[in-house]
């Protein structure tokens, strides 16, 4: 059974009225690669470092050296290639607890972690040409916490004719919505951390969800949550894969929804999904907002 990594009950995803016909027919959803998202710094941004320091350095040390004396075994493979020396020093740490390095052995290695972030830094081109690489192969479900945000119906479900679908995040039938994670947004492109590199499993996370998780300031209105998977097949740029009937809990019609595609949804909604609750959108008569009246 798969861990959650929320509390939230279910997200929502904006449809015009053909993809949600097709989503709701065939029970499917479209996972995506970053290639095609609309927003061309989406998954496709150069990751660079934090900016080289004397004071950055000399924290790095330190956290080197509070990693190093741990009391703790570490795991295989746990620093990449370096792990076989790191357990050595970790050892040579426990078997003598009053053991401290000498200010000559300490100028040396401060030396060493200002020329490894020196050459981290430099090999950030490399390093970004590598993560697209990585990225193409990756497909990712984009969904969002809120079902009533103007932009969002105008810009995702074809000027409000188009439908949300309301998605629950169900344990019993291990949704994969159970593992979305919120976007980060931000004015400026993150900056990774040079500790965050000496764990080579939490580095390698730690640059994926920066990378699939950060975007700009100005999308902040979308409310995004994502669950990234690997792209199955390599020559898509996307794939459809099926989902649960459960997990449809709501469907929200758009305001201009024509009446044919109103009575079809309608229809298709209530023969597949006859636990989900239909909502039909109108706009306020005194504010810039949508009500939601519960389609009887």
């Amino acid at each position: 059974m798969i861990t959650p990594t929320h509390d939230k009950d279910g997200f929502f995803k904006y449809y015009t009225a053909d993809s949600a016909k097709l989503t709701l027919r065939n029970t499917t959803r479209k996972w995506s690669t970053p290639f095609v998202f609309n927003d061309p710094f989406d998954n496709q941004f150069n990751l660079r470092f934090e900016e080289p320091t004397e004071e950055l350095a000399k924290a790095n040390l330190e956290h080197f050296l509070s990693v190093v004396s741990s009391p703790t075994p570490f795991k295989p493979n746990q620093f990449g290639p370096q792990t076989p020396d790191m357990e050595l020093i970790r050892q040579v740490h426990a078997a003598n607890p009053d053991f401290k390095y000498t200010p000559e052995e300490l100028a040396d290695l401060l030396e060493g972690e200002r020329e490894g972030m020196q050459r981290v830094a430099a090999m950030a081109p490399e390093n970004g040409a590598e993560i697209r690489s990585i990225m193409a192969d990756t497909a990712i479900l984009c969904v969002s916490e809120t079902h009533d945000n103007l932009l969002m119906w105008s810009h995702y479900a074809h000027n409000h004719t188009g439908a949300v679908v309301k998605f629950l995040s169900l344990p019993e039938v291990d949704s994969p919505l159970m593992l979305a994670q919120p976007v980060r947004y931000s004015e400026h492109m993150p900056r990774l951390k040079f500790s965050s590199l000496l764990d080579f499993y939490d580095a390698r996370l730690t640059v994926l969800e920066t990378i699939t998780l950060s975007k700009s300031e100005v999308w902040r209105y979308e409310k995004e949550w994502r669950v990234i998977t690997t792209l199955r097949d390599k020559s898509l740029s996307h794939e459809i894969l099926p989902y649960a009937p459960e997990e449809v809990g709501a469907v929200y019609l758009g305001c201009k929804m024509t009446p044919e595609d109103r009575s079809e949804i309608i229809d298709i909604t209530r023969s597949l999904y006859p636990k989900a609750a239909i909502f039909q959108a109108e706009k306020h008569d005194s504010e810039f907002a949508l009500l939601f009246g519960e389609v009887p």
